[in-house]
């Protein structure tokens, strides 16, 4: 019986991770087209005030660091590798 209802709990697992990751590949073009939209609209009235718009210096430094956060976990991920 622990068996079974161990096998059940994993495949309700699966499929509640399943359901939230088609959940966020099916939100995201919505997500990048709002967030183009947005900056936009921020750089517009950047541009009315004449002052430099925000975003570009945080989005900058965050995509920075995926990269590096990125190339780190590859390095990581092939060092141990038997090819």
């Amino acid at each position: 019986m622990r068996v079974w209802t161990l096998r059940l709990l994993a495949l309700l697992v699966m499929a509640v991770l399943g359901a939230v990751v088609l959940t966020v590949r099916c939100a995201r073009p919505i997500v990048n087209y709002t967030a183009s939209r947005l900056i936009f609209l921020e750089l517009w009235a950047a541009q009315r005030l004449g002052r430099p718009p925000v975003s570009g210096f945080v989005g900058a430094g965050i995509t920075d660091e995926f990269v590096a956060e990125f190339r780190r976990a590859r390095q990581h991920a092939t060092a141990g590798s038997p090819t």
